[in-house]
């Protein structure tokens, strides 16, 4: 795999959250990869510091503070959704109990497909 944070999995234990995501789906695995390093890029953080810091208020409000930075960056709330997935994910495999309860605007919408509507049998005869 050439990937931008293919680094992380120098680390056993990410390689291990990694491996046992693969053995169900490489394509989630990958995902939640990249979604992980880049949540630790934007926060400056690491996986491990992650998991030290988990159970803080510190880290609660930082999470908190990263959605409503995104959101207010026009970022749709399916998209921030994915890194709480991730996050409670990386933290679960690591016995860390920690629920993200931050709410996120429109967490279950599709932006990109909104608009759309269903071609006609006529259209695609048209075409």
């Amino acid at each position: 795999m050439r990937a931008k944070y293919v680094r992380l999995l120098e680390d056993p234990d990410v390689r291990r959250w990694f491996d046992n995501l693969a053995a169900k789906s490489i394509v989630t695995a990958t995902v939640y990869l990249r979604t992980l390093g880049l949540y630790c890029e934007l926060n400056g953080t690491d996986p491990k510091a992650i998991l030290k810091f988990a159970k803080t208020k510190a880290f609660r409000d930082g999470f908190t503070d990263f959605i409503r930075r995104m959101e207010r960056d026009g970022k749709a709330g399916s998209y921030l959704a994915r890194f709480k997935k991730v996050l409670h994910r990386w933290l679960s495999y690591n016995g860390v109990n920690v629920k993200l309860k931050v709410n996120i605007r429109g967490e279950s919408d599709t932006p990109r497909i909104a608009g759309e509507r269903v071609q006609t049998r006529r259209s695609l005869t048209e075409s």
